[in-house]
């Protein structure tokens, strides 16, 4: 088992409890890697052989490398996301019922809802201070990094049919309980939730305009299997990939070339924000880039029809107890290597010419790799590939690690497939 690649990615998983804080990780990452912060609001000095990259609005960020000796051509892109399936929490959240205090929760994103009950869960995110500029408020980021919610099941001895399957009502059964209403020595009962943020946050409650708050379940990450060859966690969609595309823009940039990678947020509900894969942002960006060095309009449309992508976000990987859910012929085994995705309905970003500088990679680098299909009576889901290149449209490709239960709180994978992610990111970026 390789301790290396487990312990970064648990190190990734318990800081990425928000897409903030997703962000916030990476780059902590880059700036330690001598990349140079760059802000959408102020002008940019650029220079060939710099590394750079810019925070969009909190939660998505793009970094991007230049080669010494860059022309305005050999662009290579990838893409992930920094967001998950969660609850969110609701402004005006508290509720009080039978002596229990309770929070008021939106799902965000397709999640398994039976996975969050019974777990104890925190909450991070980011919050919105008062300041002397009514213009101008000021951002905090927050991780109470402690169990303080749950979401109780009911017991069978009160639904007889509990493990025939029940539907989960998500404004009635997925509210968690925060305090008793007796036992609380908070002195503000009316507005608990807002006084606790409050006092983690350092400001007085009268302070705080606004929050984006999600919940996530505390558990820690671990390796698991007879043979250490497994890693359960949460948020494996899409901390995988995103530690691959850091790892892999990390990697040298040849030196006639170009490399960008992006970490999207909303992907999870749709990517259609300012910050998601549906916003024009990342094309303004790279226009902002190819100004910024004297290129033309028509250079970068040039570039961009010579580029090639990789989106990359999990897969499923065949189930053991109901292998049937799979395609007959292209499914993906744990620990056999990343998937490479394709849909004849378009539902993953793939192209063959893509496909075969990957497969070429992986051939001259001994890198493992699978082909994934969803059956052809299930459609599957989709991903930030399809979205990237409406805006930005070059040639792409979708990959990513199999996994299990995705989308569930706590999610299973083969760990040596991340090394294999993580090796072709390397080599895509860096091959020369």
């Amino acid at each position: 088992m390789d301790n290396k690649t487990a312990d970064e990615l648990k190190r990734r998983i318990e800081s990425s409890v928000s897409p903030f804080h997703t962000v916030l990780y990476v780059m902590k990452e880059l700036d330690e890697a001598g990349f140079e912060r760059l802000f959408l609001g102020r002008k940019w000095k650029l220079k060939k052989g710099g590394k750079y990259y810019v925070n969009v609005y909190d939660s998505t960020i793009a970094a991007f490398c230049v080669g010494e000796n860059w022309q305005g051509e050999n662009f290579r892109f990838a893409a992930a996301h920094s967001d998950f399936p969660c609850l969110k929490v609701k402004p005006d959240c508290q509720m009080e019922s039978n002596g229990y205090i309770k929070m008021n929760v939106e799902v965000y994103g397709g999640a398994i809802l039976n996975t969050w009950l019974d777990r104890p869960l925190s909450a991070a995110g980011r919050v919105i201070i008062k300041t002397d500029d009514i213009m101008k408020p000021e951002v905090r980021f927050v991780d109470f990094k402690q169990p303080l919610f749950i979401i109780p099941n009911l017991a069978i001895h009160m639904n007889r049919e509990i493990n025939k399957g029940v539907e989960l009502n998500r404004q009635k059964d997925m509210i968690p309980i925060m305090a008793l209403s007796e036992t609380t020595d908070i002195k503000d009962k009316k507005n608990i939730w807002e006084t606790y943020l409050a006092d983690n946050t350092g400001v007085g409650a009268e302070n705080i305009l606004d929050y984006d708050m999600f919940l996530y379940p505390v558990e820690t990450p671990c390796v698991l299997g007879l043979n250490g060859e497994l890693f359960s966690a949460g948020r494996l969609d899409n901390m995988t990939s995103v530690q691959a595309c850091v790892k892999g823009i990390k990697s040298n940039v040849p030196d006639d070339g170009f490399n960008m990678a992006v970490i999207y947020d909303s992907e999870e509900v749709g990517s259609g924000t300012k910050q998601g894969a549906g916003s024009v942002i990342i094309r303004n960006i790279i226009d902002r880039i190819f100004r910024k060095f004297g290129y033309d309009e028509e250079t970068a449309e040039c570039a961009l029809a010579d580029a090639v992508g990789l989106s990359v976000d999990v897969a499923h990987g065949i189930h053991p107890n109901i292998p049937e859910k799979n395609d007959p012929t292209n499914k993906l085994l744990l620990n056999h290597g990343f998937g490479i995705k394709t849909s004849a309905g378009e539902r993953y970003a793939s192209d063959p010419v893509v496909i075969g500088i990957v497969k070429g990679l992986c051939d001259r680098y001994n890198i493992k790799c699978q082909r994934f299909v969803n059956r052809s009576d299930i459609p599957g889901g989709s991903t930030l590939g399809t979205i990237t290149v409406a805006n930005i449209p070059m040639r792409m490709l979708d990959v990513g690690v199999p996994v299990l239960a995705m989308h569930s709180s706590r999610e299973t994978m083969g760990i040596y497939d991340q090394i294999y992610l993580e090796k072709i990111l390397e080599k895509f970026f860096s091959y020369a």
